[in-house]
Parts: C-alpha cells; sequence; structure tokens
C-alpha cells in the first residue's frame, strides 16, 4: 500500500505544494490530516535542505560485490551504507543485503518491506546493467480501527505506521546526469550567484554497473562489477578532514614510545573578507605550528596571502616571539626568505605578490637538554610600500620543550 508522495512536486509544482505547519490553539478538533501536514512540513523541509545545500549520492558504503550461490549464480550482495536521494531522502541500508540479477530480465525491485523479495517487473535483455537504489516506505503495524458506532466501517485495520525503507532494482540505461554547474567556488567569492540546483528526473541512485556474463548459469565474478559509477556525495566529515590536512599540517602526534600525545595549537585560518567597490587590497597572514617528528623541535610556518586581484609591493613579513628565550637554552634554524633573525624577532626581506598567490616563511626552535617546557606566542604582522592595503594579523601559541 503506498502513501501520498510529494518529493518531486515540491520541485516540478511549487505553486500547489505550499509548506504549512500546524498552528495549535486550546480546544481544536485535530483530524489525522492535521497531523499529516505536520509531519510532511518536516520531511519536506528536511528534503529541501538536503537538496539545496548538501546534493544526492552515495556517502559511504553500499558496496555491490559478488555473493553467487547454489542456486542463485547471479546473487550480488550490497553492503550496509548511506546515500542521499536525488529528492532530498535519505536512503539507509542497515546491514547487507541480496540481489539475484536474474531478476533484471524482468525489471524487478525488491519489497520495501522486505528487502529478500524481488516483485516482476517490465521484461529486458540488456547485457550490461546499472544496479540503482530509492528511498521508499513501507506501512507496518496495522491496527483494528475505532468503531465509529453505526457498525457499517469498511476499514476495520489501517496501518499505524510507516517505515523508512528502500529499493533495488537493475536499470537498463544510466540515469542522465543534471549538468554541471558553470560557476565555481572562486566566482561566488567574488560575486557571482550560484544556481540553484536543477530539478531531479528520477529518484534512483546507481551503485554499480555490473556487466551481466554470457549465460545465467555462469557464476557471477567481482570482475563483472564496476562500483566507480556512482555518484558520490562528499561527506561533511572528509572535507574537514582533507581541509586541516591541507591546510594546517599535522596537528596532533603520537609517541611510538608513550601513550601519550602531543597536541599543537591549530593555527589561526587566514579571513578572507568581501568588500564592496571600491575594493582594498587584504593581506593575510596564518600561521601554524607543528611538532617535528621525533625531535624536541617546533616548527612555526608564517602564510602571507594576496587575496585581492592586485599585487602588492615591497611587503615585509615581521615574526615577534615572547616570552624572551634565552639564547643558551634554545636554538634557532631558519629557513628561505629572512633577513634579520633572531630568538626574539624575525624579519623578511623585502618582497612582492601577485594576485592571488602566497609566499611561505618558515623557522625552527629547539631547546637544550633538560629545558622546562615553555608556551611562547608567535605574533605575525606585515608592511608594504603599496597604497590602500589592510592587513590581518595573526597571532598563535606553541609550547617549546620536550
Amino acid at each position: 500500500m503506498a502513501t501520498k508522495n510529494v518529493q518531486a512536486m515540491d520541485c516540478t509544482q511549487p505553486a500547489t505544494v505550499k509548506l504549512e505547519r500546524v498552528r495549535f490553539f486550546n480546544r481544536q478538533l485535530l483530524t489525522a490530516e492535521d497531523m499529516t501536514t505536520e509531519r510532511e512540513y518536516f520531511l519536506q523541509k528536511l528534503r529541501r535542505h538536503n537538496r539545496f545545500l548538501h546534493g544526492w549520492g552515495v556517502v559511504c558504503g553500499l558496496t555491490v560485490t559478488a555473493a553467487p550461490a547454489d542456486r542463485e549464480a547471479l546473487r550480488v550482495q550490497i553492503g550496509s551504507g548511506y546515500a542521499l536521494g536525488p529528492y532530498g531522502d535519505e536512503i539507509f541500508v542497515g546491514e547487507a543485503v541480496y540481489y539475484d540479477l536474474a531478476g533484471c530480465a524482468s525489471g524487478g525491485a525488491t519489497d520495501p518491506c522486505e528487502p529478500s523479495m524481488v516483485t516482476p517487473g517490465a521484461a529486458g535483455k540488456a547485457t550490461t546493467v546499472y544496479l540503482a537504489i530509492k528511498y521508499a516506505e513501507c506501512l507496518s503495524r496495522p491496527i483494528q480501527v475505532a468503531s465509529s458506532g453505526c457498525g457499517c466501517d469498511g476499514e476495520p485495520c489501517q496501518y499505524s505506521r510507516i517505515r523508512d525503507s528502500f529499493q533495488i532494482q537493475c536499470l537498463n540505461q544510466l540515469p542522465q546526469p543534471p549538468a554541471p554547474t558553470r560557476v565555481t567556488l572562486c566566482d561566488i567569492v567574488r560575486g557571482a550567484t550560484a544556481p540553484c540546483p536543477p530539478c531531479p528526473d528520477d529518484p534512483w541512485v546507481v551503485l554499480a554497473r555490473i556487466n551481466l556474463p554470457a549465460r545465467s548459469t555462469m557464476r557471477i565474478d567481482n570482475s563483472n562489477i564496476d562500483n566507480s559509477a556512482r555518484r558520490i556525495l562528499v561527506s561533511t566529515v572528509v572535507l574537514q578532514d582533507q581541509v586541516v590536512r591541507c591546510c594546517c599540517g599535522t596537528v596532533s602526534q603520537a609517541s611510538s614510545s608513550s601513550s601519550s600525545t602531543v597536541f599543537v595549537p591549530l593555527p589561526a585560518q587566514p579571513q578572507v573578507r568581501v568588500q564592496s567597490a571600491p575594493e582594498a587590497a587584504v593581506l593575510n597572514i596564518g600561521q601554524q605550528a607543528i611538532r617535528v617528528a621525533g625531535t624536541t623541535t617546533t616548527q612555526i610556518t608564517s602564510t602571507v596571502l594576496n587575496s585581492t586581484t592586485e599585487a602588492v609591493e615591497n611587503i615585509v613579513l615581521t615574526v615577534d616571539v615572547s616570552p624572551a628565550l634565552q639564547g643558551d637554552q634554545y636554538t634557532l634554524s631558519t629557513g628561505q626568505g629572512w633577513s634579520t633573525t633572531t630568538l626574539q624577532k624575525l624579519m623578511s626581506a623585502p618582497f612582492t605578490l601577485q594576485a592571488g598567490k602566497s609566499q611561505v616563511f618558515s623557522f625552527q626552535i629547539a631547546p637544550s637538554s633538560g629545558v622546562a617546557d615553555v608556551t611562547v606566542t608567535s605574533s605575525a604582522s606585515a608592511t608594504t610600500s603599496t597604497s590602500g592595503v589592510s592587513v590581518q594579523a595573526s597571532q598563535i601559541q606553541a609550547v617549546i620543550g620536550a
């Protein structure tokens, strides 16, 4: 039994579907329609949020592998996993399920209430198929309907729950992918308007491309299955981890000889400011501090970024280190580009940055044996001869010691 589905109507019939939620008041008579309206409001808000902010595709898992059995030579396994459908629905497979590719000949799809059952569909004879999944619902927990008193009710039982589920089916053709957006992230930062995602054409998320064996009696093999045909949706956790690794380097290191972990403070990140015309040149300075693996040496790196569209000339980077460190207890070593180097102050030689370019300066401080740990503050700023320039300075703390 199917339920009312307004997944696509929000996109294709916006004039018809107006999201409303119930306004409650005292002595109000609530009906099933009121409760359904309240539920659909939040479901549609979630779908819209997912579709506009996240997109759709396989987030994790749902790997298709060969799993032939004695009487099911074409059986495959779909691993547990999570995806977002084109309409914004969550598709969650809690445990591995099996699908017999012999059902592809009849276009069979799994039953949302019993994923192990395949219902027949239209016949097909494709040798290459696309195993796909979509969100589906299952009506469950039937209960007896209370009598209205007239004794002539036609529906003595009704389903009392709607269970989130899924359907798996073979497609003869790969669904048409959405047109790629022509606006880049840099375009948006510079003032361009990002287009809204197009309306989806169907609810399917492809999991794998499968080349069927020449004969149905031949056993399926992993060489017949290509999981790369799927559309990937990268999770925020993965993106955050990659951004931290790319921009900040290693921020913690565990000693191989001890269970303790040395935490190095995260760097203060450059702030990109979008300004209205006329636009002033902006120099952003970011710093990071890391412990050099296997040593007691701490490396501090300063990155100067020209985030505007014009070249900035005669830039001098200055880094002040406090409190003052004694030269007989600490050793300073520097990378290229510095003109003045002491344990208290470092200054770079003048340099020029073209629009959108950056330059990196680094130095290392190593304590002598037996010196107690000390927390230092590294304050980075810059000056330039180019007029109309503002500088985003940076300040971080780092632990120097064993």
